[in-house]
Parts: C-alpha cells; structure tokens; sequence
C-alpha cells in the first residue's frame, strides 16, 4: 500500500496530460483525496501496530536500493502534504493542465522523499521536487528571477548533501566493507566518524537543510519567492516539510556530537530568525509578503524544538510543522481569494471588509487566531510543546523563542484591524464565499479545533518516534560529554 501511495499522484500527473480542459478540476480533486484518503488508511494502520517497509531484493549500480518505509513522524508529514494539496485543488480553481500536473509530481516527489531509507533515494526525489517548483515558478510566476534564485540556492545546498552522502557511505565502506547508503545500516551500526569528520558532514546537511527551511541567513530567497509564484507553489512550499524532516532524519541520529556541539549556534540563528522576521513582518505592505515573513519566523520555533534532544522539543516541534503548514497554507489560499477579488495584495489598499465579506472574515479570524497560537488551536498545541522542550535546555531560549507569539499576536492583529475594521472614503465591493471555498474553509476551521483540543492522536505515536532518535543519538555518540548532555536534559519527556 505505501509503493501505492508514492506512485499513484505519478501516475494521476500523467494522467491530467491526456484529459480535456474541461476535466481537469474534478480530476484533480478525485485524485487528490484519493491519495488523502490512502495516507489516511496507512496512518491509522500504523497506529493499529502494521509496519510498512518495502525494499527490493536487488541492489542497482551494486549500492542502491529502493527502500522505502514510514514511521510516525514521516506518515504526520506525508498527510500535511497530502491534505494541502486536496484542500488547494478543492479551493482553487486551476484550468492549466501543465500546472496540475506538476503538482502530482511534486506530490509524488514529496511521498518518496518522506519514506525514503535510503540516502541516494531521498536525493533523487530531494532534486526531483525541484524540477515541477521551478517549471510553475518559471511559467506561471510574477517574475522568473525569483525561480532562478531559489534554484542556486536549492542546488548547492544539494551538491554539499551529495558529498556527505558520499562520504558517509565510504565512511560505512571502511567499517563494513559495503559501499551502501540504506540509512538503517547507517544508524545501527556505531559510528566510525571522528568528532572532526561529523562536524564537517553536519555542516554539509544542516546548510543544505537550512537553505530549504528556510533559517537565517540562508532565507533571503524566500520572500520573493513566496510573493512572486503562483498560489499553489506558496501553499507548497509551507505545506512541505522536507528541510525539518531531513535534520530529524539525517543529522541527530547521525551525527549526535556535531548537533550537541553547533546547538548553541543553531539556537542563537533560530532565536534571530524568529525577532528579525517578525519584526520585517510588521513592517510588510504587501499580504503574502508578510505571511511569507511570518511562516520563515515559525519556522525558526519548529528547528529550536528540533535541536532541543529530548521528546517534548521534538514531538512538539513535529506537531507544529503540521500545524504551520495546515496554518499558514490557509492564510496563503485565503490571501489568493482577495487577489482574484481585488488584484491586488497591497494591505494598504484593504479596508472595511468584516463589513464588505462577513464569512469571509469569520473564517480569517479563525485561522489568524491559530497563526497567533490561542489556546485550544493546533498551533498552540506545537508551539507549547516546543517552548517547554527548550526550556529543558535553556530558559533564556525559552523565553526569547517565546517572542514569536506576542510579535505574531502584534503584527497580525495590526494587520486585521487595518483590512477589516478601519474605515476609508475609498470603497470596496464586498463578495460572498463559493460552495468549495467555504467547504475547504470549514475543513480547515474543524482541523484548527479538533486537533487543538484533541491531539493526543499524533502526540502519542510521534512520542515514540522521538524517543528512538534520542535513543540513537546515545548510541551513536562518541564523547561522553554528548551523552552527558542528552541524559541531563532527557527529564522527564511524557507528553500526554
């Protein structure tokens, strides 16, 4: 059922290629849940105790394999990305046969690349997700320079991840004298890297993970990417968590000592982005700009939960992203509606619309208050988590991290105010919601809710998931200071 899962948006990508312009819509939608649907069932089997691991019984080139499997917290991922992709196609209404179809791709893409266990598997779908991002950006963007940036910078932080895939699997080779890069005989086997060796294979990955997060200073693609591409790669690139996923995947259970040893710089980089992008978010005239800064500021609490090693951080952390994503995503397809409405996403030019669009309002008050962390929402649910996670290591951290609410509490609010309450001699028409977009709207607001209050649903199982990375983090660790530092912060880690 997973080979299922990764395979059939390939196969509705190629699909949508043949179909009538007039088809495409209901087909993308179908096809859409029906992949929802298959991550769901493979979800709710994994929580009922099925494992699924596939992996062929040959190697090609005599060192790769496909390898595929999913645990908690890369079945949370794959169906963030798989309900985005629904709800965007459900909420929008896209005609271009090439554009949806480059999603498929991307979605295909994205669910190997989330249940990849092998190193160069992961690369390949890793520099695959590229090709249908660049392809919309160029095609269907406000201006292509801004696919061009996010192109150099996406590609050396790739050929950096190469190379220390290539090194690790030599590494591998000199232990065990096989050249592979299945990443379970990686992490279950003890390390035979230097302190030296994972410091620079650390640096390799978290740069190129960092430039893909995006984390300052290697977020100044961003912005303009979000502003300028079409809705759909915005929505995407929020949706899609591959750069958090990779650090928990490749660069704790791999290089424990190197993540202890650059944790006080990542925190310091985390802590900056978060102040420094939400500060630039308060001062953005245009809408998707100031989501787009919003998002990169978040992100920086997700990445701070992450290097934080102990279960509350990173089960925390795994839950935002989900969060984050369902979120801001919202935000990005609801700032679409006013630019088809109004062309144009100058704040400035917005007033008055509680009056003008009253559902509207109701529904962007629901989403902004989750963007903002209240209580009972599922952002407050990630957010919560993390700051105590990171309160285990430092409370400085903490409280600094902790900025991100009252500066999102404060450009947010600034902003609905001005757009929806102020009055101006200028007049707006107002507009009413179609079926769908109130339909997706409510699926979001139920989510918002539900899993607010409710999330032990993914809160137990992601747990578990981190509980072996901190597990392998021990193992793997080579100084006894590293193991002295994660047994002082482990604590007590329940979540529940």
């Amino acid at each position: 059922m997973l080979n299922c899962l990764i395979f059939f948006p390939l196969v509705a990508g190629l699909v949508i290629l043949i179909l009538n312009r007039g088809g495409i819509k209901v087909f993308s939608v179908i096809a859409s849940l029906i992949v929802l649907g298959l991550n769901i069932k493979i979800f709710l089997d994994f929580l009922n105790g099925i494992d699924f691991e596939y992996q062929l019984f040959f190697k090609i080139a005599n060192f790769f394999t496909y390898h595929v499997g999913v645990n908690s917290i890369s079945l949370t991922l794959m169906l963030l990305s798989s309900l985005m992709i629904f709800l965007s196609f459900l909420f929008l209404k896209i005609e271009q046969k090439a554009m949806v179809s480059c999603i498929f791709f991307l979605e295909f893409a994205i669910m190997g690349l989330f249940s990849s266990l092998d190193g160069l598997l992961f690369y390949i779908f890793w520099e695959f997700s590229l090709l249908p991002l660049l392809y919309i950006m160029g095609v269907y963007g406000k201006d292509y320079r801004a696919g061009i940036k996010f192109f150099i910078y996406a590609f050396a932080g790739s050929i950096l991840m190469l190379l220390a895939l290539i090194y690790q699997a030599y590494v591998t080779y000199k232990l065990l004298n096989i050249f592979t890069f299945d990443l379970e005989i990686w992490k279950n086997n003890a390390s035979a890297v230097s302190f030296n060796e994972q410091l620079l294979l650390f640096g390799a990955f978290f740069i190129a993970f960092a430039i893909k997060s995006p984390l300052f200073p290697f977020h100044t693609w961003a912005p303009k990417v979000y502003a300028n591409s079409p809705i759909l790669v915005s929505v995407m690139l929020v949706a899609f968590k591959m750069a958090p996923f990779g650090f928990l995947h490749f660069c704790l259970p791999l290089f424990p000592d190197a993540s202890v040893y650059f944790m006080p710089l990542i925190a310091a980089l985390c802590i900056v982005s978060i102040i420094y992008n939400a500060l630039i978010a308060y001062r953005a005239n245009n809408l998707k700009e100031l989501i787009a800064y919003s998002s990169i500021s978040h992100i920086g609490v997700m990445i701070l939960g992450i290097f934080s090693f102990n279960t509350l951080g990173i089960t925390g952390a795994t839950f935002y992203m989900f969060a984050h994503g369902l979120v801001t995503g919202s935000l990005f397809l609801m700032a679409e509606l006013l630019y088809k409405k109004y062309k144009t996403l100058e704040i400035s030019y917005y007033h008055s619309l509680a009056y003008k669009a009253p559902l509207f309002s109701i529904f962007f008050t629901l989403i902004l208050l989750a963007s903002i962390s209240l209580p009972l929402t599922i952002s407050f649910v990630g957010e919560f988590l993390v700051l105590l996670g990171v309160a285990k290591v430092s409370l400085l951290y903490a409280l600094l991290a902790g900025l991100v609410i009252i500066l999102g509490a404060i450009y947010m609010l600034a902003v609905f105010r001005k757009m929806f309450f102020m009055q101006k001699e200028m007049y707006i028409e107002g507009f009413s919601l179609h079926t769908r977009e109130t339909l997706t709207l409510v699926l979001v607001a139920v989510l918002i809710f539900c899993l607010g209050i409710m999330p032990k649903i993914f809160l137990e199982p992601l747990e578990k998931n981190a509980n072996s990375i901190i597990e392998i983090m021990n193992i793997r660790a080579i100084n006894t200071e590293t193991t002295d530092f994660l047994n002082y912060i482990k604590g007590e880690n329940n979540v529940r």
